[in-house]
């Protein structure tokens, strides 16, 4: 990915979220946080991979509902501009949502209205909007006036799209919708190249939906690779979605430098010295060592490397060689000190419930069971987590009358 936007971060700060290496942030998004809340709502975050950071610009906008940001044509070879949104509407019914749904389709029309005239559209987020297979263009549009010769209207006309979820479309989705006739817009979602049955995006314990969308304008649609909803993880409740455009900017060149395979080693015991210390002093290694210190040596490498050469050739003959053998480990990360063994359990079962949730998400005993170990471990590592910092507590008690670096010992563990 070259550009990477997080919804729901839940920060009330200004700052980001984390570091991402290789990227650098561009722009947030925060709620502010209610007084009683214990933790933030809402919140967008947007990173750009350092190499295209020079050709992403970060644009004024009037609410928090979405962060809006410019492709520079010139730096993607594009033949327009295009705006790009994240955006994130809270559910119709929530405590989040502050303000009235239709205020909010109606900020972001206004500014999809301001930049369509700029450049081209993107825009992509959860908009907690169930939509259904309700056409996001006007039917029929060519037929209605068949005669009429009015070259500033474009008809409006488009294939129709799948979902594979089956809910009515609820206040949110018609105004979605409504706002894609209204814009030109078209919605991604089964429609797209990698992606023809509308796949689902949000999988909770009572039930799985389709509400994150990537809308473009119309006349980029020939410009989009492939629209992916990728699978479900035990990291959020959304699958999360990517969008590939195709462009054509010039990438700075690396050069790949090839190293040299380890060197491999002699093994090394009483015997193998024994043998070594006879074969150095025979007479073929002395007349090879008696050449090499009457030869006037070009270079310093040169002259080690002829050096090595006759130390290495008369180890060959005294003992065994084995070449290292280069194998490609995965990282492991390092565990929690916390982390226990029903913890691992846990995390395991959990695991094995996520990709049969992946695999049926239609499954509703899947769904619970996997959410219900979820909640289970997390309660686990908390209490885990307690046990660990209060023996240390207790430690660092018994040890207050003790030698500085002894209680230092146990305060870094």
């Amino acid at each position: 990915m070259h550009i990477i936007s997080l919804v729901e971060t839940w920060s009330d700060s200004g700052k980001p979220v984390d570091n991402i290496p290789g990227f650098d942030f561009i722009c947030n998004s925060t709620r502010k946080k209610h007084k009683r809340a214990r933790r933030g709502s809402g919140g967008i975050s947007l990173y750009v991979r350092s190499s295209i950071y020079k050709g992403i610009s970060k644009l004024t906008c009037t609410h928090n509902n979405a962060v809006w940001v410019k492709l520079d044509k010139h730096f993607f070879n594009l033949k327009n501009d295009i705006f790009m949104a994240t955006v994130y509407f809270s559910p119709e019914y929530s405590s989040g949502c502050t303000e009235d749904i239709n205020e909010v389709y109606s900020k972001l029309l206004r500014n999809i209205e301001h930049y369509s005239q700029l450049g081209d559209i993107v825009i992509q987020g959860d908009f907690n909007a169930y939509t259904n297979t309700i056409p996001d263009f006007v039917i029929s549009d060519e037929a209605k006036f068949p005669k009429s010769k009015d070259n500033d209207y474009s008809i409006d006309s488009h294939s129709l799209r799948n979902n594979l979820d089956s809910k009515s479309a609820n206040k949110s989705g018609k105004l979605l919708i409504d706002l894609c006739k209204e814009s030109g817009l078209r919605i991604l979602n089964g429609r797209t190249i990698g992606d023809p049955l509308g796949k689902c995006t949000c999988i909770t314990y009572n039930g799985s939906s389709l509400v994150d969308y990537t809308l473009v304008s119309s006349n980029i649609l020939q410009c989009i690779g492939k629209f992916k909803v990728s699978d479900f993880t035990p990291i959020s409740d959304h699958c999360p979605i990517s969008c590939s455009l195709l462009t054509c900017f010039h990438k700075c060149k690396t050069i790949e430098t090839k190293l040299d395979p380890l060197p491999g080693k002699f093994f090394w015991d009483n015997k193998a010295i024994d043998c070594y210390t006879t074969n150095i002093q025979n007479s073929h290694v002395k007349q090879r060592l008696d050449e090499f210190v009457n030869d006037k040596q070009i270079d310093c490498n040169s002259a080690v490397e002829k050096f090595n050469a006759i130390l290495c050739d008369t180890a060959l003959l005294s003992t065994k060689f084995v070449q290292k053998k280069i194998m490609n480990r995965p990282i492991k990360k390092n565990k929690k000190p916390w982390f226990s063994d029903s913890c691992h359990d846990l995390h395991t079962t959990v695991k094995k419930y996520c990709l049969l949730v992946n695999k049926f998400p239609d499954n509703g005993s899947y769904r619970k069971s996997f959410y219900s170990f979820k909640s289970k471990l997390r309660r686990r590592c908390k209490q885990e987590e307690r046990s660990y910092k209060s023996q240390i507590c207790d430690q660092i008690s018994l040890n207050m009358k003790k030698t500085q670096r002894h209680f230092g010992i146990y305060l870094t563990n």
